[in-house]
């Protein structure tokens, strides 16, 4: 009997424990269990209620920008865990899991993709934005620190400043996506053509008629949100990176030791931007650890103290959302058989009640 191949997943999967498991070796395993051991339980396990108010708000941020009142804050809730275990398990820079938030809020809205794309794109430009700008308030609140690092707040101020640049040009061309309807027709005709070279009845008007259709759809979408929700959403999802930080923050008192909420703030936003690097490992085991106590070390933090709040913050934002999106994924998972079985057996009755002779 032939064994399956190892799945490149599994490897990748490997690499990440392999790079953990040196990083622990490096840190000293033994002062972080005696760091760790030192921790205030009931101070820590506060950080879970932050982080479900941090998905939360990433939800109301995204259903703020959402035009179907089809869609409850619960649809959104569920879809958006979904699409974290998507993130968690395949990641592609959330591309994954933005593919996931789309498509089941078109199956469970029922609305056009289109729309639905429009929705999770401006999202995402406004995650891109409150980045930035988080980002910046932590630098300037760090830079009448004498003891933070001249090189580490000149690096995050440079990515802070690039990043809005790029959030600020990615909202104007999403705002203003109607100038680019005439390239969009030449590309939907050139992309026709290709088509029709192998099937030689292929009608490429037809496929510009359709590509277009959903583009226009697509910028009605976008130009019907008004200025105030875009403002209400920014608010939102700014406050979230702010409560986020506020994770590690808390681990940092209950091991005893706190740490300026600006170094952690800091190190919290710029390590985001590290797990949306599509390196291919599931969860970015190992990555992240190693990049999120090499950044706290570069602002004078011990290595065992930053291993130690690092793991204690990945138990909470990587292996606490793990199991409650997976359990979202399963839910929707049995919720899509359910509906295909009631689909078969309707689909049956209505067969078998039809005259036999039409049949």
């Amino acid at each position: 009997m032939r064994r399956s191949p190892i799945s490149l997943t599994s490897i990748m999967l490997i690499v990440g424990a392999v790079i953990f498991l040196i990083y622990l070796y490096l840190a000293d395993v033994t002062q972080i269990v005696a760091t760790i051991l030192s921790l205030d339980l009931r101070i820590a396990l506060t950080a879970v209620l932050i982080d479900l108010t941090c998905i939360g708000l990433f939800v109301l941020g995204w259903y703020l920008l959402l035009k179907n009142p089809g869609m409850s804050f619960k649809d959104c809730f569920e879809i958006v865990l979904v699409s974290i275990f998507g993130d968690l398990m395949i990641p592609t820079a959330s591309i994954s899991g933005e593919f996931f938030r789309v498509s089941l809020t078109v199956k469970r809205g029922r609305i056009q993709i289109s729309e639905a794309t429009a929705s999770v794109l401006l999202h995402r430009i406004l995650l891109a934005l409150t980045f930035g700008v988080v980002l910046l308030v932590s630098i300037l609140n760090l830079v009448g620190d004498q003891t933070a690092p001249v090189a580490e707040i000149y690096a995050l101020g440079v990515i802070a400043i690039f990043d809005l640049a790029f959030g600020i040009a990615a909202m104007y061309m999403a705002l203003r996506a109607d100038l680019f309807e005439r390239g969009v027709e030449k590309l939907a005709m050139r992309i026709g053509g290709f088509l029709r070279r192998f099937r030689p009845k292929y009608d490429p008007e037809k496929l510009r008629e359709s590509i277009l259709g959903g583009f226009r759809t697509f910028v009605q979408a976008i130009k019907s949100v008004k200025p105030n929700t875009f403002v209400l959403s920014f608010l939102v999802l700014t406050a979230r990176w702010f409560l986020i930080a506020m994770i590690p923050y808390i681990m940092f008192v209950s091991l005893g030791r706190p740490v300026s909420y600006w170094v952690v703030l800091g190190v919290t936003v710029f390590v985001s931007m590290v797990q949306m690097i599509p390196i291919g490992i599931p969860g970015m085991v190992g990555v992240m650890e190693v990049s999120m106590t090499a950044f706290f070390m570069g602002f004078g933090i011990p290595p065992a103290l930053a291993a130690s709040a690092t793991i204690l913050t990945r138990l909470v934002i990587f292996w606490f959302e793990l199991v409650i999106s997976a359990l979202a994924a399963s839910l929707q998972g049995m919720r899509g058989l359910r509906l295909s079985y009631k689909m078969r057996n309707n689909s049956g009755h209505s067969v078998q009640g039809q005259n036999p002779e039409i049949v």
